[in-house]
């Protein structure tokens, strides 16, 4: 490049700026530029990598289907590169691949084992029925030669026998499967429900609505009674089609109520950032130990929320099993030790009560040297 430009000027080209090289130069310079550049460069235009430029006219618009026509008859009037040797129909041209021949294996030689087991044990299997080496199999682990009737019979005596007529060679037959009654529908009433738990009935212990379409206002007017609950111990609520607005006035209840024990609101339409109120709102008692709430709406629940269930899980100190779905492996192992913690916890008051009880030679419950037994936690 710089043979073209080199004869204008005594100046110093190396002092100039790129610009006004390029304005220096003729169009023909300039072509003869393009040609020299770089066709991967991606700073050039796509229309420039290629140093190819038809100078023919344009022959019109593009017609992919004319395309295609030329290609075709361009293909069919091309003729074929002649053999060098004619092809003759049936003859073979080489060698024909032959699979090598391998020695097929004798399955009738007899393998002759001298093992000497013993004058006892010999007698033994040698008057031994079938039965009776089945069952010794199944004890030995042997489970390759016998099938599963047969190997939990020899188990224990509790599980039934096998057919006796499989035996070793025997076709051995699937196992019937056992038949079960169909669940009956639940048939329970929610408006009758909400008369219960509005009256705080003393015998309504516990309220099973799984898979009961249950009205919006019924949910509701249900929570709301539910604050002033003393009796309800368990509150199960599965497919009942219970909506997020329902399901937060829920919340709102169980900050009130003391004396629920077991929630369960699986396979509703409940938010992500209400379930995490919900479990917020079991930590202001401590008394609800058991929640349900998988299988929601929306299948994951996110960072921030699965973030805000850990804190609230792990500032609860009576929650003992939590039936949720967490995603993020941090939050799902933060809570399996908080409740195992409380779990070892309720282990602990347990002993210390029963000791308490053994050491105490007053049945009634009276202290001995200022002290009742109690356990007390301050974790």
């Amino acid at each position: 490049m710089s043979s073209y430009i080199s004869n204008r000027g005594t100046e110093n080209l190396a002092d100039l700026d790129i610009d006004e090289l390029v304005e220096r130069l003729s169009p023909g310079e300039i072509q003869k530029l393009l040609d020299e550049a770089d066709p991967d460069d991606p700073q050039i235009p796509p229309s420039l990598r290629s140093n190819y430029r038809c100078d023919k006219p344009a022959t019109g618009g593009f017609n992919k289907k004319a395309l295609l026509d030329f290609i075709e008859q361009e293909a069919l009037n091309t003729p074929d590169i002649p053999d060098v040797v004619p092809h003759v129909v049936g003859t073979v041209r080489g060698k024909t691949w032959k699979a090598p021949s391998r020695p097929k294996p004798t399955f009738n030689e007899e393998i002759e084992l001298d093992i000497d087991l013993g004058e006892d044990v010999e007698l033994a299997l040698s008057s031994a029925t079938t039965d009776e080496i089945v069952d010794l199999a199944g004890i030995m682990g042997l489970h390759s030669m016998m099938n599963q009737d047969q190997y939990h019979a020899s188990q224990s005596e509790k599980n039934p026998k096998a057919d006796p007529d499989i035996g070793w060679k025997g076709i051995t037959k699937a196992t019937p499967l056992k038949v079960f009654p169909a669940e009956q529908p639940n048939k329970t009433n929610p408006e009758d429900i909400l008369q219960k738990i509005q009256a705080n009935d003393p015998n309504t212990k516990q309220v099973i609505l799984n898979n009961v379409p249950v009205q919006e206002n019924i949910f509701i007017e249900l929570f709301d009674a539910l604050e002033r609950n003393d009796q309800l111990k368990e509150l199960s609520l599965a497919n009942t089609m219970m909506t997020d607005t329902a399901a937060t006035i829920l919340a709102s209840s169980l900050e009130v109520n003391k004396t629920l024990e077991k929630l369960n609101i699986e396979s509703n339409n409940v938010s992500p950032q209400t379930i995490a109120r919900i479990i917020e709102a079991m930590g202001v008692h401590q008394t609800l130990f058991d929640i349900k709430a998988s299988n929601q709406q929306a299948h994951f629940l996110g960072n921030k929320v699965e973030m805000a269930i850990t804190k609230a899980v792990e500032n609860n100190k009576s929650i003992l099993k939590c039936g949720l779905h967490l995603q993020f492996g941090d939050c799902r192992n933060r809570v399996a030790v908080q409740l195992q913690k409380n779990l070892d916890r309720q282990r602990l008051k347990r002993v210390a009560r029963k000791l308490s009880t053994d050491n105490n030679p007053y049945p009634n419950g009276s202290k001995k040297n200022g002290s009742d037994g109690s356990y007390s936690d301050e974790d």
